[in-house]
């Protein structure tokens, strides 16, 4: 899927009921060790149904679809997706239930992205609503395509900006593009990726976009060349 996908941001989910009244006990914590740990208490049985509300919120608020990867994980239960604190609860334990921290993100993504930096001042004390506050890419704030152009969902993300950059890395989303560049599979099957890759070429007008195809294709034909030589050998030394 090329770039543009869920353009319309998400809204933040809005508390009430017993999530209101967990978050304001959570509001009103005063000792840090208990602030850091809130979140992964295992002995309170509303905070588990509070968790289990802003996962299932926001599932259905994204469409199925992790912010960063963009893949659409559509599954009878939630266990494939985990809750993402967008600026980690780690170093910012107070942060933890701000409805703009919050999303769900595939398990790969946020398991890559873990409690590394998103903040241009690490120091924040009040939670940052702009985007020039964000180093990577923010569901909020941001627009996606903006910052990475999708050439395949799940295969190839070219980065447009700084911070498309800095997402691609802090999500590990070049995981994608060495599984689907992995050449230990057939002939037919690097014959399929030109012709998909051929396909994405002529339906885009961006240079940018033109120029990083251009190289994939360089690299799937030295590959295919490259067997195509040690098939033609083998047949010669059979």
């Amino acid at each position: 899927m090329m770039g543009g996908v869920l353009e319309v941001r998400t809204r933040p989910i809005v508390y009430d009921g017993l999530a209101k009244r967990k978050v304001e006990e959570f509001d009103a914590l005063k000792c840090p060790m208990e602030i850091k740990g809130y979140w992964d208490k295992t002995n309170d049985g509303e905070l588990a149904e509070v968790k289990k509300i802003i996962k299932d919120y926001y599932l259905l608020a994204q469409d199925y679809r992790c912010p960063y990867c963009r893949q659409k994980i559509v599954v009878d239960h939630n266990a494939a997706w985990d809750a993402e604190h967008i600026i980690p609860k780690d170093t910012h334990p107070r942060f933890m239930f701000v409805p703009q921290n919050l999303c769900v993100t595939c398990k790969d993504c946020n398991t890559i992205k873990s409690n590394k930096k998103v903040l241009v001042n690490q120091d924040r004390k009040t939670f940052p609503v702009e985007s020039d506050d964000y180093l990577i890419y923010h569901p909020y704030f941001d627009d996606y395509s903006k910052h990475v152009t999708i050439i395949i969902e799940a295969g190839y993300y070219l980065p447009k900006t700084d911070k498309g950059r800095l997402l691609v890395e802090v999500c590990g989303l070049l995981r994608f593009l060495f599984r689907f560049a992995n050449f230990e599979s057939s002939d037919v099957s690097i014959k399929i990726k030109m012709a998909d890759l051929q396909r994405r070429l002529m339906e885009t007008d961006d240079p940018m976009v033109e120029n990083f195809i251009y190289g994939c294709i360089g690299r799937l034909v030295e590959e295919g060349q490259r067997k195509s030589q040690e098939l033609g050998l083998a047949k010669l030394l059979a």
